[in-house]
Formats: C-alpha cells, structure tokens, sequence
C-alpha cells in the first residue's frame, strides 16, 4: 500500500513554496501499487523561484514521506516564445527565477527514465480584494476569530480560488479553495479560516489569494473534501495523465498582511 501525502510532494521537508515552507499533513491512501511519480509545478506572476518538485510515492511503511526524483529534464515555455530550463538546485526541486504573466498559456515538459510528461495552465487574471480584515462569529457559545476577504468576482468568466495563510511566521498552509458557482459577478465577502489554528487579538497572518485554473481548483477541491479517516478517499486528479500523479498551476498571485482585532 502506497500513501501520497500531496502537501509532502509539493514541499516535503523543506520546499519552498512561494517564497515559505508550507507543512500541513493531508494523507491520501492510493490503492496497491508500485510507486508512482509525482509531478507537482506552480509558477506565479511575480518575480520568483518558480519550482518543479519531482517524486515517487512511498509506502505507509516509510520514514521519509517524500523520494525525490533528480535527473530529469524540465522546462517551462511561455506561448509568447519564452523558455525556461529549470535547474535541480536540491534532489527532486527544480528551479528558475523569472516572472509569469497573467493570461499567457504556460506548459510544463518533464522528462524522466526516457518518458516525457506535459501539462499546460493558462494563467487567470488577478483578482484583488478591497478589504483584508478581521471577522468574529459564535461556534457553540465560543467566540472564533476568522479573516474575511472582500473582493468584486469578475461576471462572466469562471473564477478559482485558492488561499493559504502564515499565522505569525509559521509556514504557509493551504486553508480554503472556492470557485464562484454561486457568486459569479458578485460582490463576495470570503471567510478564511483554519479549525485547527485559534486566532487570537495580535496574532499577525499573512493571506496569500491565488487565482488559479479549473484543474488546479478541483485537484484541491478533493484534497479539501477528503477525509484521511476513511476507508478510501478519492485520489486528486492529475493533469499528467495515468503516467503521472499531480498538478501544474499558473497562478496569479496577491499577498496580504494584517494584524488580528
């Protein structure tokens, strides 16, 4: 039996992930097999290390929850005519400082053990809330402190969501993905929050709001619904195909800062 701990493939113990560590535990069993590699790129319209991170999945068995992959070849093009050799400056990340731009199609290329793998995201157009600030409701009598984002969703057009926060200098983790089915053209208010981290008055949180694509956004969107404790959770999608586990996202990317109320 393999396990595939998605927050552990796209960082493991020490990933960068826009610049932070991100380091939250959602296990995810996968039916027996061999072990599978895993493909996990984001590149972001700011100024950067954009990263590749290459793997295999390891057994429930295993000390170490992330099995780099070095060797391979990886490129990301941009549809303009730009091309970016990103170099293994660590096993298994692959890396290349440059700046995305919002509405060009990015492809990724991997080529690893003689197969070659690709993906493509085109990357949304930035999406900027207007108001970061603190929110306070009652859970069973008890006061829960969250942050709320206040943001004009573009009308017309599909919108995907991801946000992730830093709660006084801890790594970054992913606390909530959302698309706008249901708010389309609206003016949204967006409670994030994270059941497990109690904000309290003076706790200072960094809120990072990324437009993604449509298959970035489902493949966190069953991360988020799975429950580790069940007997089968559904694996997340790939966009490599049945070759390769993981996502390739383009993403367009705005970061916030606020001191609790």
């Amino acid at each position: 039996m393999n396990k595939w701990n998605p927050y552990s493939y796209l960082i493991g113990a020490s990933m960068l992930l826009l610049g932070m560590g991100c380091e939250d535990v959602i296990d995810i069993d996968l039916k027996d097999a061999k072990p599978q590699l895993v493909i996990v790129g984001e590149v972001s319209n700011r100024l950067e290390d954009q990263q590749v991170t290459i793997s295999r999945t390891v057994a429930f068995s295993a000390d170490n929850a992330f099995d780099p992959v070095s060797g391979a070849e990886v490129t990301v093009s941009d549809e303009s005519g730009g091309s970016f050799e990103l170099i293994e400056q660590t096993p298994g990340k692959y890396r290349s400082r440059f700046k995305g731009e919002t509405g060009h199609l990015y492809e990724l290329r991997v080529r690893v053990d003689g197969q070659e793998f690709k993906a493509t995201s085109r990357m949304p157009s930035s999406v900027l809330p207007d108001s970061v600030g603190t929110g306070v409701r009652n859970i069973f009598n008890e006061e829960q402190k969250f942050i709320s984002v206040k943001y004009q969703d573009p009308g017309g057009v599909p919108n995907y969501y991801r946000y992730l926060w830093s709660v006084n200098g801890a790594p970054l983790k992913v606390v909530r993905v959302t698309n706008d089915k249901f708010n389309d053209g609206k003016y949204v208010s967006e409670d994030v929050t994270d059941f497990e981290t109690d904000l309290v008055t003076g706790d200072v949180v960094s809120i990072w709001m990324q437009c993604t694509d449509k298959a970035t956004f489902d493949f966190w969107n069953v991360v988020q619904s799975n429950n580790p404790g069940t007997a089968a959770p559904a694996n997340p999608p790939s966009v490599f195909g049945k070759g390769a586990l993981g996502y390739f996202s383009a993403q367009a990317v705005a970061e916030y800062m606020i001191t609790v109320q």
